[in-house]
């Protein structure tokens, strides 16, 4: 059983950002005024993930931006997408797929919103289930586990601490960081965790330990 994060892992969500950001430079949004405006739309009060083009687009408009424009020029990001998944992502999905092992999708935040990432990306039918969340991935492997009884079971993801408290809390599961640029290497070295550039890696590491 392989149980897979969606952004930053299979997505390139840095890139992704920056696309969006670039778009609404024409509407008269500089970068500072996203990323300011993305924090916001981002999280909720209470820590759920929210973030949609439309609550991003509300924000602006509080800031005196034109709605429909901002909302309109966010939207033709969403027609390329799939063009921001990892380069080695469909051949990572489909080299583990071959290999009879189950896997199970793990996609943080608002529901809408992460559900047509992935449908744009047309990566859903890899995937046992897909789990569309707004916070605390841990809750959902301990769902995952207790429907299986598979002893070998891997977990991948690029949130260091995240997947600390995975490990910590369920020692049995083989947790795979996958790197991204928002944490150095040092970092990625000082998690005791096994971690990895990119997809074709771990792909080779499970694989190897799927023998």
């Amino acid at each position: 059983m392989i149980i897979i994060d969606f952004d930053d892992t299979l997505f390139d969500t840095q890139k992704f950002k920056k696309e969006l950001s670039f778009c609404l430079l024409d509407v008269g949004i500089d970068e500072k005024m996203f990323w300011q405006t993305y924090a916001e739309a981002r999280i909720l009060s209470d820590g759920n993930f929210s973030y949609s083009f439309k609550r991003h687009a509300s924000i602006l408009e509080k800031e005196g931006f034109d709605y429909k424009q901002v909302l309109d020029n966010l939207n033709k990001v969403k027609e390329k997408i799939n063009n921001f998944l990892f380069e080695d992502a469909i051949y990572f999905l489909e080299s583990l797929k071959e290999s009879k092992q189950d896997l199970y999708l793990l996609s943080l935040g608002d529901e809408n919103f992460q559900k047509l990432k992935v449908e744009e990306c047309g990566i859903a039918k890899y995937f046992k289930k897909v789990f569309f969340l707004g916070k605390d991935k841990e809750l959902v492997v301990k769902e995952i586990l207790a429907e299986s009884k598979d002893n070998n079971i891997f977990f991948i993801n690029d949130k260091i601490e995240e997947s600390q408290k995975i490990k910590k809390d369920f020692p049995n599961i083989n947790v795979i960081l996958k790197q991204v640029v928002t944490f150095t290497e040092e970092e990625y070295k000082n998690s005791g965790l096994k971690y990895f550039k990119t997809l074709t890696e771990i792909k080779e590491y499970v694989s190897n330990k799927l023998k």
